[in-house]
């Protein structure tokens, strides 16, 4: 966890040195898959302690995010509400349960919980309209004397968008990103660009994503089970660097033009028509630009899309089958009377 705070020297050091001197600010997405996350790992152990823990700290960032940020429709909040929700309806907290049921159901992928929260619902007192609309929608609930248990699937597959350096000369820049481009920094980059030396940016760009089109399969003794994406992480990296990407050429273009400014000084400093000085503006100007690395800081191994499945079992040994990407995981389940187990994927190619 990365301090979300940043300061003047962060800010300055990104616009005159390098996109990569500053504290790394993770985007809303990665903050949140952290305890998403680390929540599915107590669950495949079995650990509900450390499962609350982990819910008790989404929950905080969850606000921070949907009160400071107006992140109310990202999708990742969804799969964070699901397994929290999960994690204390398992521990005997109803009414926590419930309440994160109500914040999952908020966003499409959570069919599977209808079933649960008919359950569960007459145990406790939380109500919600999307909740009691889902009461009173006329389905029957489920067997009281059901002597089965519960298997919870998670599967991630593929791979999101990583950074990648860029290099480009102002010119082109200029074109691409006109839209982006104060018109007093567009001015001094357009007088730059007519000395034709040194005059590149350096700047960071997304990469293809991997495998977010691909279909992962689930099989439970031999028959195939419905899989629900929670959530597309690969769409929430595009968006989220649609936010920033104005900002990142900005501090580009902002970089080189105080590369210029420092050579032009350099070579006052020794005479304007000083050959010497000539030479060694555009020596410095060459070494700050080899020295302006992009930053291309990133969670690279969040699977690009995650599905999930909820599936009550009849007591006995099952067989379970997760397929995704090439990678394949095969086990036994044991299933006795209010059992659970969570099984999960992560194929990350």
């Amino acid at each position: 966890m990365l301090d979300l705070a940043r300061n003047a020297a962060d800010s300055i050091g990104e616009y005159v040195f390098s996109g990569s001197v500053g504290r790394y600010q993770a985007p809303p997405y990665e903050k949140l898959m952290i305890n998403t996350l680390n929540m599915l790992n107590y669950l495949e152990t079995k650990d509900l302690n450390g499962a609350r823990v982990e819910a008790r700290r989404l929950s905080v960032m969850q606000k921070y995010y949907r009160e400071s940020l107006d992140q109310k429709n990202n999708p990742v909040l969804g799969l964070g509400s699901m397994l929290a929700g999960f994690t204390y309806e398992k521990s005997g907290e109803t009414d926590e349960a419930l309440r994160y049921y109500d914040e999952a159901l908020a966003f499409t992928g959570f069919g599977t919980l209808g079933e649960s929260v008919r359950r569960l619902a007459p145990q406790g007192s939380y109500r919600s309209p999307r909740i009691k609309a889902l009461l009173d929608d006329g389905a029957a609930p489920p067997a009281a004397n059901d002597d089965g248990g519960e298997v919870l699937f998670v599967v991630g597959y593929g791979r999101v968008a990583h950074k990648i350096p860029n290099r480009i000369p102002i010119g082109l820049a200029l074109t691409y990103f006109a839209g982006s481009i104060q018109p007093h920094d567009a001015a001094a980059a357009k007088k730059l660009a007519a000395q034709g030396l040194v005059t590149w940016i350096n700047f960071p760009s997304l990469a293809p994503g991997r495998g977010k089109w691909d279909t992962p399969s689930c099989q439970l003794d031999g028959q195939f089970v419905q899989l629900e994406e929670a959530v597309d992480v690969d769409h929430q990296v595009r968006e989220e660097w649609k936010k920033i990407e104005g900002k990142i050429i900005v501090s580009a273009i902002t970089r080189m033009i105080a590369r210029a400014a420092v050579g032009q000084g350099i070579q006052t400093a020794a005479g304007r028509d000083n050959i010497i000085g000539i030479l060694a503006s555009l020596g410095t100007q060459a070494t700050l630009t080899a020295l302006d690395t992009p930053d291309t800081r990133s969670w690279e191994t969040l699977p690009a899309r995650v599905a999930v499945a909820r599936v009550r079992l009849p007591p006995g040994r099952h067989s379970v089958v997760i397929d995704a990407r090439g990678w394949k995981r095969t086990q036994d389940v044991v299933v006795e009377k209010n059992s659970w187990q969570v099984v999960s994927l992560m194929a990350l190619r």
